[in-house]
């Protein structure tokens, strides 16, 4: 019997020959398709492949892979690459972000829009790999908006707030070090403004030519609303929020803001979310505290003071009179 090496075949004939091959009946050709395949095949789809070629082959396949499983969670890219219908999924919990550019609609209209992609292509590479770092699925980019989500393309049950809000931080800090123009310093560095928020949603691949991964909810568009009512280099979460990143991050310092009218929601109590203290901001806080605390105790002291020195009036009472204004019938 004669053997064939797959690798010393066209990529097309290889094609053909791996799918004759299968266990699977369904899979395999008729000879009518066979000959049909090979009729339309032209000499260069004909040649046998080189060994440089089969692997320049392999790599672009791999890439186009890796891109999908970049844009869509591991498993809607395996349903899409089968060529299955990927179906709504509820999600109980997540945790949603979402940031913009201050000033972005001055800045663009100051600069080319050349510049303006160049400014965000180097904005959303940073951000990219600090979603990696902090397990953050990238949801999407519209315009200066960048979304991510956790608690989605993997569990994180125990530390989805706290991932996003080390990203949230790190993200805000690195923003403030790119340039708006490296061609023009002067104009400075990126801010943003960010918030985020947790609560249920329901992810779905939208549409069939250039498909979307996208989240619905109430819970995105409450996130979204964190976000614009934020401030600049500022980072603002819902009450809900807040409680589980104390539970999951107490390190991570959480101030109330106070209520904030969303729109849609009404008045809801927000919170500032701040990068944890290190030990010398705590050591100077603990030492200011202390100071304060001796003062207090030494006012008493320097009054009673005050009152042996030969001055028997109480010095709570003293008024200076340089300071009072006296009417006209007075004067």
């Amino acid at each position: 019997m004669a053997v064939v090496l797959v690798g010393s075949l066209s990529l097309l004939a290889a094609h053909f020959l791996q799918l004759s091959a299968s266990k699977f009946r369904r899979f395999r050709p008729h000879a009518k398709d066979l000959d049909m395949a090979l009729m339309d095949m032209n000499s260069q789809e004909a040649e046998p492949t080189t060994l440089d070629q089969r692997m320049a082959k392999n790599k672009d396949n791999k890439s186009t892979q890796d891109l999908l499983y970049e844009v869509f969670p591991k498993h809607v890219a395996d349903a899409l690459k089968a060529g299955r219908k990927v179906e709504p999924e509820s999600h109980e919990l997540v945790t949603i972000f979402f940031s913009d550019i201050v000033g972005f609609t001055d800045i663009s209209q100051s600069m080319s829009p050349i510049k303006v992609s160049e400014m965000l292509e180097r904005l959303y590479t940073c951000f990219d790999k600090l979603a990696r770092a902090h397990k953050v699925f990238k949801v999407e980019t519209i315009g200066d908006a960048y979304m991510g989500v956790t608690n989605l393309d993997e569990t994180q049950d125990n530390e989805h707030v706290k991932n996003i809000a080390e990203f949230a931080i790190d993200a805000v800090e690195a923003a403030g070090k790119i340039l708006i123009d490296e061609d023009n310093p002067a104009r400075g560095c990126i801010k943003i403004r960010a918030g985020f928020h947790s609560g249920p949603v329901v992810s779905n691949v939208i549409g069939t030519m250039n498909p979307r991964y996208g989240l619905f909810g109430d819970a995105v568009n409450t996130a979204s609303r964190m976000e614009s009512n934020s401030k600049a280099l500022k980072i603002l979460c819902s009450e809900v929020t807040a409680q589980l990143l104390q539970e999951q991050a107490p390190k991570i310092v959480v101030r109330k803001r106070g209520k904030v009218e969303v729109k849609g929601k009404g008045q809801m109590n927000t919170y500032w979310v701040q990068k944890p203290r290190c030990k010398s901001m705590l050591f100077h806080e603990q030492l200011q505290k202390k100071q304060q605390e001796e003062q207090e105790e030494q006012a008493p002291e320097q009054a009673i003071e005050h009152v042996k020195e030969g001055d028997h009036s109480d010095p709570s009472l003293h008024v200076d009179f340089a300071d009072v204004e006296l009417s006209d019938r007075e004067l």
